[in-house]
């Protein structure tokens, strides 16, 4: 049988990770520039998937859309931008399942089986989360990895405010990635072992059926009398 506080720490668990996936979505802070060289090193150009910012000594923020919204941009950010979209969306999909399937919630209560594989697609759904917030990170991870890499076969002098390092919006990324998985996997676990109710409930009523043929001899056996239908009846 479903487990429900096993569905209910895997629920929270995934929420958790789903929060961190929409925190590393709008981090305007995917990649930033490396400021070794530089002559002030304390202005930071920070790039995320939706705003690319610069930072100030001061403290203050300068930020400022891309010029398209999906068409023309690199391909990197393109995919960051659309898988990020699926996780959010699979995470949304995911906690509306839940609401219906989750043991301790009066929805579909009639029907154990369906209530139980309602809760399976929620745990899949934020495996889906899971693993869509997981490619948008690694895919934009491993195009500055690329850059950096090309950019340091030429001397710092000559590629001052060019290459660029890994932002903390990757790393929430990677982290919202393995709290969802987790989650997810958590809350199958706990969603699975409710495959037949109808064979429980049947083998219920045999065994009543049973009971009552039991008490039914037995009063026989005691020597109760037993009601003789009229003949008269029939005619």
């Amino acid at each position: 049988m479903a487990n429900g506080s096993i569905q209910l720490v895997g629920l929270l668990v995934a929420c958790a990770g789903g929060l961190c996936t929409l925190i590393a979505t709008f981090l305007p802070d995917w990649r930033k520039n490396d400021p070794t060289g530089e002559v002030l090193e304390a202005i930071i150009r920070h790039q995320g998937i939706w705003i690319k910012c610069i930072s100030y000594p001061t403290g203050t923020w300068q930020c400022d859309d891309y010029d398209t919204f999906f068409i023309g941009l690199p391909t990197s950010l393109q995919i960051a931008r659309g898988m990020s979209i699926v996780a959010n969306v699979l995470g949304f999909f995911g906690f509306l399942f839940s609401i219906f399937g989750l043991q301790c919630t009066r929805c579909i209560e009639g029907n154990p089986l369906a209530k139980s594989r309602v809760a399976m697609g929620a745990g899949a759904c934020f495996v889906g989360s899971a693993a869509a917030i997981g490619v948008a990170a690694s895919v934009f991870s491993h195009d500055i990895l690329t850059e950096y890499n090309r950019f340091s076969a030429f001397s710092i002098s000559e590629t001052v405010g060019q290459r660029y390092i890994f932002g903390a919006a990757l790393f929430v990324g990677w982290t919202a990635m393995a709290i969802t998985l987790l989650g997810g996997l958590v809350l199958i676990c706990g969603s699975c072992g409710e495959s037949h109710p109808v064979s429980k409930y049947r083998d219920s009523g045999v065994r009543r059926v049973a009971s009552i043929g039991r008490s039914v001899s037995m009063s026989f056996r005691r020597g109760r009398p037993v009601k003789q239908q009229d003949r008269g009846e029939y005619v």
